[in-house]
């Protein structure tokens, strides 16, 4: 369900979305909506880019591990 809110944008950024806006048919306030869960999209992929990383770190760690024991024959 939406939610009535006002945003204020710069002239500039008003400018630029005006003719894409023409050339979609689209309203400015769909674009903006658009481009708005584009970047929710992207953030939450940053997000689990970073997680994985971080657990693919701690996994590689965890692996020196497990090759000093197997090497030592301690497993």
């Amino acid at each position: 369900m939406s939610q009535p809110t006002t945003v204020e944008l710069s002239p500039r950024v008003i400018a630029e979305l005006e003719p894409i806006a023409a050339e979609t048919h689209e309203s400015i306030e769909s674009l903006v909506n658009a481009a708005i869960a584009e970047y929710l999209r992207v953030l939450k992929r940053r997000r689990w880019r970073q997680q994985l990383a971080k657990q693919y770190e701690e996994l590689a760690a965890m692996w020196k591990e497990l090759i000093e024991d197997i090497s030592d024959e301690k497993w």
